[in-house]
C-alpha cells in the first residue's frame, strides 16, 4: 500500500505499482507529503466534506493517504533556538561524556540549553554559568 507519482500525478497501489504498456517518457517515484513540526509527532488524517486533510497543517492530500506518507520537516526542539549573534551562545563540554552542549537565546529571548536537564526540568548548571557571567 503506497501512494506514488507517477508522471505528475498521485496514484495509489495495494501492492508493487503496476503500469501496463508504459511510454518511454514515464516516470515513477514514491510519493510522500512534508509537513512541518508539531507537538504531535506525524499528526493524523481526516475526511471532511469528501476532502482528505494531514493535521494539525491542514494540507490537502490525497483520500489513501496514510500516516507512511507523511514526512516532518524539523527536528524537535529546533524551532526553539533563534541565534542573535555568534557571540550569544555557549559552548560545554560534558563532564560525564564527549558530548557538548550548547547555551542560545531562543524566541522568546530567554537562554536556553540542548541538554536533557535542560530539556527535562527547563533549568541547568549551564544556563546557570552563563548567568553568572553577567
Amino acid at each position: 500500500m503506497a501512494l506514488w507519482n507517477l508522471n505528475g500525478e498521485i496514484v495509489y497501489s495495494d501492492g508493487a505499482l503496476s503500469i501496463p504498456n508504459p511510454e518511454s517518457s514515464t516516470w515513477a517515484h514514491r510519493h510522500t507529503y512534508q509537513v512541518p513540526y508539531s507537538n504531535v509527532g506525524k499528526g493524523g488524517i481526516v475526511t471532511i466534506d469528501r476532502k482528505t486533510y494531514h493535521t494539525p497543517s491542514w494540507i490537502e492530500v490525497h483520500p489513501e493517504t496514510r500516516l507512511e506518507d507523511i514526512v516532518v520537516d524539523k527536528k524537535p526542539f529546533e524551532e526553539l533556538f533563534v541565534e542573535k549573534k555568534q557571540e550569544e551562545s555557549w559552548s560545554f563540554k560534558s563532564g560525564s561524556s564527549n558530548k557538548t552542549y550548547k547555551v542560545r537565546y531562543n524566541a522568546s529571548g530567554n537562554l536556553s540549553c540542548d541538554c536533557m536537564g535542560y530539556i527535562a526540568h527547563r533549568k541547568c548548571k549551564h544556563i546557570k554559568s552563563v548567568e553568572s557571567l553577567s
